[in-house]
């Protein structure tokens, strides 16, 4: 069974999402436990597979302390 792994980054008030495996496959979701089934349904889509024929892993990146104080400082 293939692994996906849905790469999930801060953007705004929103997630932006990508899957490395699969080019082209860009979304956002706004809370990050809708991320795995935004990547899934978009794989099963883009590959004409069935959403349960492989797994997804979300891997959300928190960016560092000192850049999100600086973004709530300019606030």
């Amino acid at each position: 069974m293939n692994n996906y792994t849905a790469v999930c980054r801060r953007s705004g008030d929103w997630w932006a999402v990508t899957v490395p495996e699969v080019k082209g496959i860009h979304s956002q979701v706004r809370r990050l436990v809708e991320a795995e089934a935004m990547a899934r349904e978009a794989i099963a889509l883009f590959l004409d597979v069935a959403p349960d024929s492989f797994t997804v892993t979300v891997r959300p990146e928190v960016p560092d302390v000192e850049e999100v104080l600086g973004a709530l400082r300019a606030r």
